[in-house]
């Protein structure tokens, strides 16, 4: 709060004694003073301002995030596929992470795949599993039953591939992609009720002492979707998988580099663009079969239908 003063000049000559002028004075400074302790007095914290604590919230703006897609961008002519080669015999590898059951002796009574780096494995698996062995799980020195979350990488080749309903198609500028996710499988009722051992229990978990898988060749058709980078000369150098199997990402990545392109145009110059590329794909398969099995650190799983820990990743 402000305050305006206006000192006033008391003339001497004007017939007012010299008491009275010396009063006056007197009056005034005491006026001042009171009006310059005022606001000190107002800038003074009270006891009653002590004792409420009264929080007024402000109020917090609400923001909404458009959905944006980064790989989309504005064309005047989108990019065409002109030239592409299959690859051949071209070697191939994938990790599969599978939880198998075994028993105080050792012996494995069934296996549920969790994640399959290429199409129809889960019944070459689940037979291979059933001759596998291993060391049994032990609490102490007690041999005890439990689940065990292993790595198996397989190996083998694609001869070759037919290809049919090539699409290239421009990402949408406000639906951002989203990679599929494999369905989570659970074991059959006879696996969920058989006595496993608390995995915190355990001295050591289950080790394979005799796995191995093996594929026979077989001819597949699979549905396949990626994000491809084109380059302004018509090239592929970037892809983001987004229903490509793990396995199979490599044979992908070379057939991609094997294409040429009619670049995509914007002002009548080329530039670089992202594509959505979709296609079916007959791929003939040599036999897979598995060269490592390991368990994998820190992995469990629950049979009663919650998903199993992460563990260390297996890669492809």
């Amino acid at each position: 709060m402000s305050r305006r003063f206006e000192l006033v000049a008391l003339p001497v000559s004007s017939g007012v004694g010299y008491d009275a002028i010396v009063r006056r004075v007197a009056i005034l400074g005491v006026v001042l003073m009171l009006a310059v302790a005022a606001p000190a007095q107002e800038n003074r914290v009270r006891a009653w301002q002590q004792r409420l604590h009264i929080v007024e919230p402000l109020p917090v703006p609400v923001l909404t995030v458009a959905p944006v897609n980064p790989f989309a961008a504005a064309l005047d002519v989108p990019p065409t596929l002109k030239r592409a080669t299959p690859p051949r015999k071209l070697r191939v590898l994938g990790v599969a992470r599978v939880a198998a059951y075994v028993d105080a002796r050792g012996v494995c009574h069934g296996a549920v795949p969790l994640r399959l780096p290429f199409p129809a494995l889960t019944a070459s698996i689940t037979e291979g599993f059933r001759k596998a062995r291993f060391h049994p799980a032990l609490v102490g020195r007690t041999p005890r039953p439990a689940w065990v979350v292993l790595d198996i990488t397989l190996t083998g080749k694609i001869k070759n591939a037919i290809l049919s309903g090539q699409r290239l198609t421009l990402p949408s500028p406000a639906k951002p992609p989203v990679p599929r996710v494999q369905t989570q499988p659970y074991p059959s009722g006879r696996l969920r009720t058989l006595p496993a051992a608390d995995p915190a229990t355990l001295t050591s978990p289950p080790t394979p002492r005799k796995v191995r898988i093996r594929v026979p060749g077989r001819q597949l058709e699979v549905a396949l979707g990626a994000l491809v980078h084109v380059t302004s000369d018509g090239r592929c150098d970037r892809l983001v998988p987004l229903d490509v199997p793990t396995g199979l990402v490599r044979w992908l990545a070379a057939y991609l580099a094997t294409w040429q392109l009619a670049p995509a145009r914007r002002g009548g110059q080329p530039v670089a663009c992202w594509v959505v590329y979709s296609t079916r794909a007959i791929l003939k398969f040599s036999k897979l079969s598995s060269t490592a099995v390991r368990p994998v650190p820190g992995a469990t799983f629950n049979p009663s239908g919650e998903s199993p820990s992460a563990g260390t990743p297996g890669g492809a």
